[in-house]
């Protein structure tokens, strides 16, 4: 029987790699990273243990050769499931690269996976709690909803200067927040189009995870642990507690959610919006 193919980008970090064992149970698995290194041998690892990895493919999501070989690889005949983990944290990178990365390396992707969307197809985007604690600008939201604008960054630039009190240190956390609030709003605009097509679209908003990227975080990134100190569930986030999540919403049982976001961070959210 022809199995569902599921596309993991940043396939070979903590919450790709939860997502394609979880899911590569029952989808051939198509992956991507940036590291090639590391994808090959967590591609190799899965082979030995019986999974069917179609295609391993390592580079960068911005790059339009890349985009074209996965959406090859994926094919037209079947509907194709994309779980999106790949991306920036603010300890990682400057704001632009963090924006470039999380939030217009994300458009272009689903902008190459759309024209072989099949009814029962679904894509789950990771976006964060970061995107749910700062308060949504206008301004801002109308030069993040055109990312692929030439200027939008540079006129995006004044803007997060302001926002971070000309503090350098301040400026990545921003771009983190402002890409992924941007990511949320990308889901629910794209979710009438997907519809038509018989496609659903949604994003998971995770706390702080404890993978190698949430504990670095943690440790150069000022208000990570106080994330993860205020979760009422007691405790960090898992990498299994996101793919669990991914799982769900790429099923059948979840065939009546679109165009939303899911937040999987132990109730964080809620405690700093009321705290008590």
């Amino acid at each position: 029987m022809t199995r569902p193919t599921l596309l993991v980008t940043g396939a070979a970090g903590g919450m790709g790699r939860a997502c394609a064992r979880l899911m590569g149970a029952t989808h051939d698995l198509v992956l991507t990273d940036v590291s090639s290194a590391t994808l090959d041998g967590f591609a190799a690892e899965l082979e030995g243990e019986g999974y069917v990895v179609r295609q391993a493919r390592a580079g960068d999501l911005g790059d339009a050769a890349l985009l074209a070989a996965l959406v090859g690889d994926v094919g037209e005949d079947g509907p194709v499931t994309l779980v999106h983990t790949a991306g920036l944290s603010p300890a990682m990178s400057d704001w632009r690269t963090i924006v470039r990365v999380n939030l217009i390396a994300t458009v272009r992707l689903l902008d190459a996976v759309e024209p072989v969307l099949r009814p029962g197809s679904v894509a789950v985007l990771i976006a964060s709690t970061a995107g749910h604690m700062m308060p949504p600008i206008p301004a801002v939201q109308a030069l993040l909803d055109r990312p692929l604008d030439p200027g939008m960054i540079e006129a995006l630039a004044p803007i997060v200067e302001d926002m971070a009190g000309g503090s350098a240190a301040h400026m990545p956390g921003i771009g983190y927040s402002l890409g992924k609030q941007a990511v949320l709003r990308l889901v629910e605009q794209r979710a009438i189009a997907w519809g038509r097509l018989g496609a659903r679209i949604a994003s998971i908003s995770p706390g702080l995870i404890l993978t190698p990227m949430g504990r670095r975080e943690m440790a150069e990134t000022e208000g990570a642990t106080a994330m993860l100190e205020a979760a009422p569930v007691g405790r960090g986030g898992r990498a299994i507690d996101i793919a669990l999540a991914a799982q769900f919403l790429a099923s059948a049982q979840a065939g009546f959610i679109s165009g939303t976001d899911l937040r999987v961070d132990g109730g964080s959210v809620a405690a700093f919006r009321f705290p008590g």
